[in-house]
């Protein structure tokens, strides 16, 4: 990714747009833990989703990938370990957050040198 042709304003949407699909999948997960044979879910890792958003028109939804997990199944199949999946659910949240908040102190800082502020 060309990150010098990059603003701040994209790079910080894009990774909303990450972390809504993120939580999307993890709330999936956990809304399947008891569903025979169903296997956990995740999203495909920040970089690989800044490449192929790099160029794109419009933001893409992040890749559904298997999730590494270190637990076995349980007698079902289902490999979902609600524990984990509320671990990475808060994650998910204070992550974009965080994000959320330096794309409004970015825009207030816009503001305040346009003199609005």
């Amino acid at each position: 990714m060309n990150f010098g042709q990059t603003s701040l304003f994209e790079l910080a949407s894009q990774r909303l747009q990450w972390l809504s699909d993120r939580q999307r999948v993890v709330s999936q997960n956990i809304a399947n833990a008891d569903v025979s044979g169903y296997r956990a879910r995740n999203v495909e890792s920040f970089e690989a989703y800044l490449s192929r958003a790099d160029g794109a028109d419009r933001l893409p939804s992040a890749e559904v990938v298997k999730a590494e997990t270190q637990w076995g199944s349980d007698m079902t199949g289902n490999n979902v370990v609600l524990e984990d999946q509320i671990l990475q659910a808060r994650t998910a949240a204070g992550e974009y957050r965080m994000a959320a908040a330096l794309y409004r102190k970015a825009h207030d800082m816009m503001l305040a040198v346009a003199g609005r502020r």
